[in-house]
């Protein structure tokens, strides 16, 4: 029901007046039971629900109510839904469904998932689906997750005006019994295992696979957004619930809010998204992932330095030039393409070249080992500890359309350069 009573007491007689006259305790209908009885007391729970319990005259085992005021009640600010219930007399299990309910009610997706309907067609059926069905709840105490846990972090995500959840998976053994509490939230499922890309166990479960190069938390975060941005599985006004814990502990400990927006706003501007155009987010995810993964082992057991410079190749080949002679040259497009599984250890290999990679926007490589062309690199304020490449890099960046990451051979760092601006995608590795 979508109460119109403002205030309580009567909103509490609007729902119980729904209810079948065969239902009512006292002979004479509803208005002779509040006459003689008055209104029942309403008992507040949690999550702006409360709660009439009444002993129903039918035979039925029970009956319920569901009611709801979007604005809250003049006395009962903090209210904002009724749940009426009519005990039959014959029901021996009254008991039992008490506490089931006590217990539902409690469960702050309860309260999300009544308050979010617009309409009241969409009220009705989230409020049959939920009290027939209750919310599908998996025992999750095998995995070292309690349900206080997730259900704190649910609470946190929508008080904060989360639109998405990010779940690092490979702190647990088994991810998908553990996203049911999100079923009406977006989830990127982080994961570096390849057997779970694309696994999804619900339309609202995106899966991204992202390497980790330490047993931290949350250590895949900034490539995560990154490569979801690329995906366009998240907005840049979009704020995030990230939860995680230590690889391989079998634990979820970790709660963490980032706005995108404020995260990345020296990155990315109106003048330049993340992504140059032409350049296919696939290409950039394998990108990701070849960095990372020459950042943890290197060449032969040697840390190497190297830079990739993602864009269209027509616009940047006159601003590069050949160190030594083109490895790529004269094999065709598919065959130097790094969405080709077989390149990417020939592309590990050619890393260790001075110079840069030039990649085109779907994923051929068309050098490697070559000097970009670095203007006003001079004007270019870095950190202390980074060197030409990164110098060379944000310089780049800045004067043309492209996209350039970087693996430090000194510490192992892989940073993300564009318009000129530095994000670095893992902390110091090397050492």
């Amino acid at each position: 029901v979508a109460l119109r009573s403002t205030v309580r007491d009567d909103a509490i007689c609007e729902l119980l007046r729904t209810f079948p006259v065969a239902l009512c305790p006292c002979d004479g209908g509803w208005t002779n039971f509040f006459k003689n009885c008055g209104v029942p007391v309403a008992v507040d729970v949690a999550n702006g629900v409360a709660i009439v319990l009444i002993n129903g005259k039918a035979q039925a085992t029970h009956s319920m109510a569901v009611g709801r005021c979007l604005d809250g009640f003049v006395d009962h600010e903090s209210s904002r839904i009724i749940v009426a219930v009519a005990i039959g007399v014959d029901a021996k299990d009254s008991a039992a469904i008490i506490l089931q309910l006590a217990a539902l009610v409690n469960d702050p997706r309860m309260a999300y998932k009544l308050l979010r309907p617009q309409t009241l067609k969409s009220f009705r059926s989230a409020a049959i689906d939920l009290f027939r069905h209750g919310i599908a709840r998996k025992n999750v105490s095998d995995h070292g997750v309690g349900d206080e846990f997730l259900s704190e972090a649910f609470r946190v995500a929508v008080s904060s005006n989360c639109s998405c959840i990010l779940f690092f998976a490979d702190a647990v053994c088994d991810w998908r019994p553990l996203l049911g509490i999100f079923s009406e939230m977006k989830c990127i499922v982080i994961t570096e295992n390849a057997t779970d890309d694309g696994e999804c166990c619900a339309d609202n479960v995106h899966v991204l696979r992202v390497s980790s190069y330490s047993e931290h938390r949350l250590v895949q975060l900034r490539s995560a957004i990154l490569l979801a941005l690329s995906r366009d599985l998240l907005k840049m006004d979009e704020k995030v619930c990230c939860i995680g814990g230590l690889r391989g502990s079998g634990r979820l400990d970790s709660l963490l809010l980032v706005s995108v927006a404020e995260e990345y706003r020296m990155l990315l501007n109106a003048r330049k998204g993340l992504i140059p155009a032409g350049v296919k987010p696939e290409v950039f995810e394998r990108l990701v992932a070849i960095a990372h993964e020459i950042a943890m082992e290197g060449r032969e057991g040697h840390p190497i330095g190297t830079m990739f410079v993602v864009g269209r190749h027509e616009h940047l080949r006159a601003h590069y030039r050949s160190l030594v002679l083109n490895p790529f040259q004269g094999y065709a497009r598919h065959e130097r393409n790094l969405l080709n599984p077989f390149m990417c250890e020939t592309a590990k290999e050619f890393a260790a070249l001075d110079g840069a990679f030039i990649i085109d926007g779907d994923g051929v490589l068309e050098a490697a080992g070559v000097m970009v062309d670095a203007p006003d690199s001079r004007s270019i304020a870095l950190q202390s500890g980074f060197g030409t490449r990164h110098t060379a890099a944000a310089a780049f960046t800045r004067a043309y359309d492209c996209l350039v990451i970087v693996v430090s051979q000194s510490s192992g760092q892989v940073s993300l350069f564009r318009n000129g601006q530095m994000i670095a995608l893992t902390g110091k590795i090397i050492g």
